[in-house]
């Protein structure tokens, strides 16, 4: 009986740091975000810093619907319907290139935020320090 109990405490505990392993993975800033693909040339985008522990926090703020575009080499918001250009910084590893003559926006893990052109909106975050709207990342 003793066995079973030891094989079965060494089981759970294997399953938890398995869990708790990909968890970290999955949602820790440290990693690098998605490459550039072929073809595609990289465009500036203002993001956060690395750092290994995500944020568990959230400031309650909204980011101000913009749409998505391209100045001077850099992936830009430009609030809507005023088109006047938000200061924005997104989650460490999201990244912005161009591909077949359109900006392209995604997250650390290569989903798709949006196209140039496209209305983007809903995103939490908060005004930091440097008065940049930072967006939080919700383990996109």
């Amino acid at each position: 009986m003793y066995r079973h109990r030891r094989l079965l405490a060494g089981l759970v505990v294997g399953f938890l740091v398995v869990v708790v392993a990909a968890a970290a993975f999955r949602l820790s800033p440290l990693w690098p975000g998605p490459s550039v693909p072929p073809g595609a040339t990289r465009l500036a985008l203002a993001t956060e810093p690395a750092h290994l522990v995500p944020a568990f926090g959230c400031a309650t703020a909204e980011l101000a619907p913009g749409r998505i575009a391209v100045a001077g080499g850099a992936l830009v918001l430009v609030a809507q319907p005023s088109g006047t250009p938000l200061d924005v910084v997104w989650p460490s590893g999201w990244a912005a290139w161009t591909a077949d003559g359109r900006a392209v926006l995604v997250t650390r893990d290569g989903a798709l935020v949006g196209r140039q052109g496209d209305l983007i909106q809903g995103f939490a975050g908060g005004v930091g320090v440097d008065d940049a709207f930072h967006v939080c990342d919700l383990g996109s």
